[in-house]
């Protein structure tokens, strides 16, 4: 089935607006530290206290230089949705220009429309991984992004024009184990969730105007029933 055309202008998304959508949903807040860029994300601690645990985006290369503990990383990956694609040409949105109004047939309409080619999807797969120093404080970190991320959930993403998106978020694979112990001092206690999100890419991103008949877009409501 065709997906609906909308009848006002939609905004661009693209790998950044997903990636920047990330520590979005999670309420993660951006640190204002130009050495060490990072987010923030609070989280409950057993023993009632909150701590602020730093968030770093992992990708495409390890951006964080020291290893606090404890923190969040997220890396990702993305291909595109074959399964999800649609024909060629669908619209996105179709609106007519203003000042263009037509009459047909007692008809209201506008001889110009512009339109613009849907996104293209893909599929936008995030690993988020959690570290500590120790088994019994990494379990509450683990705990808040299992909260934050439940097996079908949203991806909440801003699109150019400010609007808010929404799109369907699934975790995928098992909880994996990062445990690591050197010795007594260099030992790593942690866990990664991956969690796919069925996305999109603005590939074609300039509007089409047609000053056309077939740019004429008739007042008529229409209901297409499928059976």
């Amino acid at each position: 089935m065709a997906i609906p055309v909308w009848n006002q202008p939609t905004g661009l998304v693209g790998v950044r607006n997903f990636d920047q959508g990330v520590p979005y949903s999670m309420g993660a807040i951006a640190m204002a530290d130009a050495e060490h860029p990072c987010y923030s994300l609070a989280v409950p601690f057993p023993d009632n206290s909150v701590q602020n645990i730093s968030v770093y985006f992992a990708q495409p290369e390890q951006i964080f230089k020291r290893k606090i503990f404890p923190f969040i990383t997220i890396s990702r990956e993305f291909e595109p949705a074959m399964g999800r694609w649609m024909n060629v040409g669908q619209l996105e949105y179709k609106i007519g220009v203003a000042g263009t109004g037509v009459m047909v047939n007692g008809v209201s309409g506008f001889g110009t429309m512009t339109s613009k080619i849907q996104a293209f999807p893909y599929d936008f797969t995030y690993t988020i991984s959690c570290y500590h120093r120790y088994e019994n404080l990494v379990q509450p970190i683990l705990a808040k992004l299992l909260k934050l991320w439940p097996p079908l959930g949203k991806l909440l993403v801003i699109d150019s024009l400010g609007l808010l998106r929404t799109y369907e978020a699934y975790m995928e694979s098992p909880i994996v184990n990062l445990q690591e112990m050197l010795d007594s001092v260099s030992r790593l206690r942690g866990y990664a969730l991956t969690v796919r999100v069925e996305g999109e890419i603005d590939l074609i991103d300039t509007p089409i105007t047609l000053d056309t008949v077939t740019g004429i877009d008739l007042n008529i409501y229409r209901q297409d029933k499928i059976k």
